[in-house]
């Protein structure tokens, strides 16, 4: 009989019968044994690739609005082309900046190839040339992959349950409650606050409550992880003192050509991280009931649409795949491997677990989530009645279509 839970009734449900053969369905080895061995291949051929693919788009944007400025035809324009001109290469740029964050991603991973320091070296440049510092992001960031939707271990994604709600200590969440017009903005400041400190901890200064308070991203970790952050911050100054020495300091060239598409690259950042964790049946849970593979099948994958997820590397539509698999499987073979799952889940049909969304409104989704949900999550506590949430969506039948690059 066909499993019609979602993950929480699933890890709610200690004893039925029907549920525990689902969970032993859900061993993380007997998924990996479902997948094609070669989604687990490293080709440093497909990452570089993409990599100069990404940043060949930026530079192309970017010499596109140059020369439409050093040739007399941007100033030949009316205001309304110059700005239309000007908001394009932001678009543009921005996104392929957040194209090449994922690349940078896969160095973080050690998806990129099998050698940690061309992994490293690599994820210094991708992250440095769009102003992240690469280990300390990559220190955050293993946490997060390590304690997913774990109501106090989880990092970068605020879980903010009814009882934190009414806590006096949750100031910023009780903010975003009362005053939900700054949905539209959030996405566009979110990720340079989280850099800064909201709410782990600098990723710029490895130093305690500097700048907020309640710091925690340098707690217990070793001092080589300090001094990796030194390392990692220069390096972004650098790059901000290479830009700024180029153009003379002209700021506003510099804000015209590359800060500007840096807040749109934080923009992408957001829309896609937040929609991959939080919606309006987000749950989280404890020690007494936290499982890694139960807890991936609460991110969701989501279906951008226009070519969006593909040239974003399958991050949206892959997502689950990656969680289950972070450390082991490249961005150019997650469709693949998301389909194997699809197919293993729907075999054993065991596919109510999976979440997926048709999300082509991604823009005005994500405003609307942040406006109407925010952060907000309930907890599933050991004992007590399941939270009431949607259920999860069934696979569809028309699995993500497979295009693995032939690798030579």
């Amino acid at each position: 009989m066909a499993l019609n839970m979602n993950i929480a009734e699933l890890v709610a449900d200690e004893t039925s019968e029907k549920a525990l053969e689902a969970k032993k369905l859900l061993d993380i080895n007997r998924i990996k044994k479902a997948l094609p061995a070669e989604v687990f291949e490293k080709s440093l051929m497909w990452s570089l690739w993409y990599m100069l693919f990404d940043y060949a788009c930026i530079g192309a944007s970017m010499y596109a609005l140059y020369y439409l400025k050093s040739s007399g035809i941007y100033d030949e324009l009316p205001l309304v082309g110059q700005c239309a001109a000007t908001v394009a290469h932001w678009t543009i740029a921005g996104f392929f900046m957040w194209c090449i964050f994922v690349v940078g991603h896969d160095c973080g991973h050690g998806n990129f190839s099998e050698y940690e320091w061309l992994n490293d070296t690599l994820g210094h440049v991708t992250h440095g040339s769009i102003l992240v510092p690469y280990w300390p992001w990559r220190l955050s960031h293993k946490r997060h992959h390590m304690h997913h939707n774990h109501v106090d271990k989880d990092y970068s994604h605020s879980w903010i349950t009814p009882e934190r709600l009414a806590d006096p200590a949750y100031t910023m969440a009780q903010f975003q409650e009362k005053n939900p017009w700054v949905a539209p903005f959030l996405p566009f400041v979110g990720w340079p606050l989280y850099l800064l400190g909201l709410p782990d901890g600098s990723h710029f200064l490895p130093l305690p409550n500097i700048p907020f308070s309640g710091q925690r991203l340098y707690e217990g970790s070793a001092m080589l992880e300090m001094v990796r952050c030194v390392v990692s911050t220069a390096v972004v100054v650098g790059m901000v003192a290479i830009l700024h020495t180029f153009v003379s300091s002209d700021l506003w060239t510099l804000f015209q050509f590359y800060y500007a598409p840096v807040l749109v690259f934080g923009w992408w950042l957001v829309c896609v991280t937040y929609l991959q964790h939080h919606g309006p049946d987000s749950v989280v849970y404890s020690d007494s009931n936290w499982k890694f593979v139960l807890a991936a099948f609460e991110t969701i994958d989501r279906r951008f649409g226009f070519g969006i997820d593909s040239l974003h590397h399958h991050i949206t539509d892959g997502h689950v795949i990656h969680h289950l698999f972070f450390t082991k499987i490249p961005h150019y073979n997650l469709p693949l491997a998301t389909k194997a799952l699809q197919e293993y889940l729907i075999k054993h049909e065991i596919d109510s677990v999976y979440k997926f969304e048709d999300s082509a409104d991604f823009p005005l989704r994500l405003t609307r989530y942040l406006r109407d949900f925010g952060f907000n999550a309930v907890e599933l506590k050991k004992g007590e009645p399941v939270p009431s949430v949607k259920k999860a969506g069934t696979v569809r039948k028309e699995a993500v279509k497979a295009t693995k690059p032939k690798i030579h």
